[in-house]
């Protein structure tokens, strides 16, 4: 490569000051691994200059960027930056396989060569920093990265120094600055450990548990997350601990680099002075940020296992819920640390001592310190009946009294009902790409009626009409002119528990005796239907109608908008004794039709024609409209005759 052709070209674009500049800038910015030539190889890129016309014939070879999955006889020449020992496997017919790989790299990337068999020893005179010259290779995806695989034709060159351009290749270095690390290459590097967090398990796809424990280590230059795997995370390690970890750096999952640490030495050990954790009271929780405590108390409840999407990954926790004399609080077990809950043989009631959680604090809204704890690698759930809590009793409310409550008690609640309406599950993608799944029931008591709407793994239990459903420690919360009740993170859903039964007589009312809030569920035909549009299109923003102008969608208060669709639809129906107009949307005109969703965007009002004459059950609120009493309909059913004949055995 004629560096100093580019050089020329550059100069005719920017002075020497500047270009000088920019040369000391580049070199800085990657840590002074890269030298002069380099430099101004990105500079030339960055201002339009096309160097690869500069690069002379023997030059032009694969770089590493160009190396894609499923390509034969790749020829590359580059730095070797990291090399393992020779080992040995057994193969499938019983010989003995040898193995063997090199990580090699220039100025556009990293990547691993492995050499196998007879191929394994061709490297035997070769070190780190040494340049070669590969032909004959293939490249392959293994655990989502492309690599390098010798083949039978596979050979490995050393070029001499002085017979290849330097300024090409990375500088390579015994030991790196935080600061100088690249994802994808290997590195050692020495820091004090600010953070040690506390071993993981975790299941492997071979169904073996696995282990996982993460440092952050500093230096003058930087920060950077260690992780350790399996036996290595035996190592005793320290906050203060001075180490040489070598390692593969990568991207991290949030920002900035991560380390995979292949070999960790302790070479200055900090004074740590053994702690053990210390009991606290659940009041005194909130002072105890970051400490890793004791706590006693009486379960009040142990939720259903949930699963927490992380973005990167899907995350299993289940949750203890503890009181004594100063409070009550949650003790979450994460991954496999939920086997502890099982192998304790705990139920609600029992007095236990929990030993090792971690207290992490927050602040909510009002500026109020919240604690919440966490079981660690060696937590121990003890049953212990010494515990200064009352005694545990379940308080179980009725779904009318829910309404009543302050919103504060709406966040804990326990009630029992029975299936009246079941509705669809539904998928829908999260701001992170995930799938999430929904379905929502009807809960009804001798009382009342509620929505219980279900998300993720409840939403896909065997749950049918007439299933006795108890909900202990869920949350309700407004939704339009609805109550919804939900499952978080602490409560559960038994269904169908033992010895428990829910006598309900019929909600059904005539039209004529519906009243203002009444929640309940009429039964009628079809006599009319509003003649409009069967999609609404609504501002995503503030959720007003727009309207469709010159090709446009127009809000008045947000202007232009992508709008989304709402199916809708308002029907009169008459029971005989009275008529009323009933607002259907969604899934509900979907099952008054008897059509798909996605076919109603582009269906005529005909649908609704075809209807006119055919009863049937409407579930929902009354409510008043503009002028009259009107009914929103949550829930829609063919008529059951069999059901019918009972029902009106009881109006």
């Amino acid at each position: 490569m004629n560096i100093d052709k580019i050089k020329q070209k550059i100069l005719e674009k920017i002075s020497e000051e500047e270009l000088a500049k920019e040369i000391d800038s580049i070199i800085q910015e990657h840590g002074g691994l890269i030298g002069e030539d380099a430099a101004i190889n990105t500079i030339a890129r960055d201002i339009g200059i096309n160097i690869e016309e500069e690069y002379d014939e023997e030059e032009c070879k694969f770089l590493i960027k160009d190396i894609s999955e499923g390509q034969s006889n790749v020829e590359i020449t580059a730095k070797i930056i990291d090399m393992t020992d020779l080992r040995e496997f057994n193969k499938k017919d019983g010989t003995t396989g040898t193995v063997r790989s090199i990580v090699i790299a220039d100025n556009t990337g990293s990547i691993r060569l492995t050499l196998w068999n007879d191929k394994a020893n061709i490297v035997d005179n070769l070190e780190i920093r040494d340049v070669i010259e590969i032909t004959g290779a293939f490249s392959r995806q293994w655990n989502n990265r492309i690599e390098l695989n010798s083949g039978s034709d596979t050979k490995i060159e050393k070029i001499e120094i002085g017979d290849y351009d330097e300024s090409m290749y990375p500088i390579v270095k015994d030991y790196y600055k935080i600061g100088e690390l690249q994802a994808n290459n290997p590195a050692t590097i020495k820091g004090e450990i600010t953070i040690c967090y506390a071993v993981r398990e975790f299941p492997k796809r071979n169904g073996e548990t696995g282990r996982v424990k993460s440092f952050i280590l500093k230096d003058e230059t930087g920060t950077i997350r260690g992780t350790l795997w399996d036996d290595n995370t035996e190592i005793n390690l320290n906050k203060g601990d001075i180490v040489e970890v070598k390692g593969m750096v990568k991207e991290g999952f949030r920002e900035g680099l991560d380390i995979n640490v292949n070999n960790i030495k302790i070479i200055g050990k900090a004074e740590v002075e053994e702690i053990e954790a210390k009991d606290e009271t659940i009041e005194n929780l909130p002072n105890c940020n970051g400490e890793i405590v004791n706590v006693k108390g009486r379960i009040i409840n142990i939720s259903n296992p949930k699963t927490v999407n992380f973005g990167d990954r899907d995350v299993e926790v289940q949750e203890i819920t503890i009181t004594d004399s100063t409070g009550t609080i949650g003790v979450a077990f994460w991954g496999n640390a939920m086997n502890k809950i099982k192998e304790a043989s705990i139920k609600e009631g029992d007095g236990v001592k929990i030993t090792n959680c971690k207290v992490k604090t927050y602040e909510n809204y009002e500026g109020k310190i919240i604690a919440s704890l966490s079981a660690q690698y060696g937590t121990e759930i003890i049953k212990d009946e010494t515990v200064g809590a009352p005694e545990y009793s379940e308080n179980i409310i009725k779904i009318k009294d829910i309404f009543s409550l302050d919103e504060e008690k709406r966040n804990d609640i326990s009630v029992i009902g029975k299936v009246s309406d079941l509705y669809d599950l539904r998928t829908f993608e999260r701001r992170n790409g995930s799938t999430g799944k929904v379905r929502s029931l009807m809960l009804e008591d001798e009382t009342g009626k509620i929505r219980l709407t279900l998300w993720d793994s409840d939403a896909e239990l065997e749950i049918k009409e007439g299933d006795v459903i108890k909900v202990v420690r869920g949350y309700v919360k407004e939704n339009g002119d609805y109550y919804d009740l939900n499952i978080g993170r602490i409560g559960k859903l038994i269904i169908n528990p033992e010895g428990i039964s829910v006598d309900i007589k019929t909600s059904r009312k005539f039209i004529k005796e519906l009243q203002e809030e009444d929640t309940t569920e009429i039964r009628g035909a079809v006599v009319d239907y509003r003649k409009q549009n069967l999609v609404l299109y609504l501002c995503p923003n503030c959720n007003k109608r727009v309207a469709l102008v010159e090709g446009v969608y127009d809000c008045e208060e947000c202007g232009e908008v992508s709008p989304k669709e709402l199916i809708t639809a308002t029907i009169t129906v008459d029971d005989g004794t009275s008529n009323i107009s009933c607002k259907l949307y969604g899934s509900a005109v979907a099952k008054l039709t008897n059509t798909p969703l996605n076919e109603l965007k582009d269906a005529n009002l005909d649908i609704l024609e075809n209807i006119l004459g055919s009863e049937f059950v409407f579930s929902g609120l009354a409510k008043t409209g503009y002028n009259d009493l009107e009914f929103s309909v949550r829930n829609v059913k063919s008529v059951d005759l069999d059901k019918e004949i009972e029902l009106l055995k009881e109006l």
